[in-house]
């Protein structure tokens, strides 16, 4: 606060009126005796001049204006819209019925030309989403062969007992073929079953020994011809068609002696195979088998060598399909989770 003075502002050639600071006085106490007061009765009840405002109230407001805003928004859009109408009745009304028609066949045209457009792209877009179904699905199938064989080499690797299983019943399969072939054409082999057998029985006379074979032995050693020094024997041979090819038994006086070709087959399988039941289900002796087998029986002629170059030229793929092969029962994997799948691959 400031308090304007003329004497000492004139004294000192100020302009008249110019403000000078100077502090205030001193104030001094209030008498409460003489100061003015106004009495007022505070319990009587004044007018407000303010109102709550509530959610509610604030909500139903919005909406009223919302609602009124769009009632503006729909009477513009119609009125546009019966102009519009106004407006192209006008047009068609000025137009005379060959224009219309025309008009009417270029739409048409151009709709047909749109939807066998759409129709196109849609049928292209259907025959790339079957092929991309199709590749997918041959690479999934792809892709569990290839998980499938690394899981069969990895379970051998893991138990060599199941590889080496089935390549032991293949010899042993491969080791009665060609017993059998060698018994249907030569009869060196039962000659010398016979001779064994004789010598176990030591007897002085070979005129007391009868000799049983299989009947397909037997018309062999039959058939068979003495070469020029050949010493011959005088067996009394006998047919048996419940031996196998293969058996011998030699009888003379009270003694037998029986060679079967079950029995060494039976001493081989046991020495080489942890399990032979399947063998024995699959041997190539059986009855059914060896029927078979000589209902298919062929000539064996010398086969004539052949030029190279023209026998691949006329080859033709083989049917093993009439070939008396033994399942080799391999033990199938089942297909492995992700988890399980971290194991080694296989390039």
């Amino acid at each position: 606060m400031y308090n304007a003075s003329s004497g000492p502002t004139a004294k000192l050639g100020l302009p008249k009126g110019a403000p000078v600071w100077q502090p205030l006085k001193p104030l001094k106490p209030v008498e409460l005796q003489n100061a003015g007061f106004v009495q007022e009765k505070y319990l009587q009840g004044k007018s407000a001049h303010f109102s709550l405002w509530t959610v509610e109230e604030q909500l139903a407001a919005g909406k009223i204006a919302q609602e009124a805003e769009e009632l503006t928004i729909t009477d513009v859009v119609d009125k546009n819209y019966d102009d519009a109408d106004l407006s192209a009745q006008a047009a068609l009304s000025g137009m005379d019925a060959e224009t219309l028609e025309q008009i009417k066949k270029e739409a048409y045209e151009r709709g047909l030309i749109d939807g066998q457009k759409l129709q196109q792209e849609a049928a292209v877009h259907e025959a790339e989403q079957a092929a991309a179904d199709s590749l997918a699905a041959l690479a999934d199938k792809a892709n569990q062969l290839l998980v499938n064989i690394e899981q069969g080499v990895a379970a051998l690797q893991e138990n060599p007992a199941a590889w080496n299983e089935p390549l032991k019943r293949l010899a042993l399969h491969l080791a009665e073929q060609l017993t059998l072939t060698e018994l249907s054409i030569s009869a060196s082999s039962i000659q010398t079953m016979i001779d064994r057998c004789i010598e176990t029985l030591d007897v002085q006379s070979a005129a007391s020994v009868v000799v049983e074979l299989n009947p397909n032995d037997m018309a062999v050693l039959q058939n068979h011809k003495a070469a020029p020094g050949e010493k011959t024997h005088q067996w009394r041979l006998v047919a048996d068609a419940h031996l196998l090819p293969g058996s011998v038994r030699v009888r003379a006086d009270d003694a037998v002696v029986s060679d079967l070709i079950e029995h060494r087959l039976e001493t081989l399988a046991h020495a080489l195979l942890e399990n032979p039941k399947p063998w024995q289900a699959q041997t190539a002796f059986q009855p059914e088998r060896l029927a078979a087998r000589r209902g298919k029986a062929e000539t064996v002629e010398d086969a004539l060598p052949r030029d190279a170059s023209a026998r691949f030229e006329t080859a033709e793929p083989l049917d093993l399909s009439s070939l008396d092969l033994p399942d080799l029962d391999l033990p199938e994997t089942s297909p492995k989770t992700d988890e399980d799948n971290a194991g080694p691959t296989h390039d």
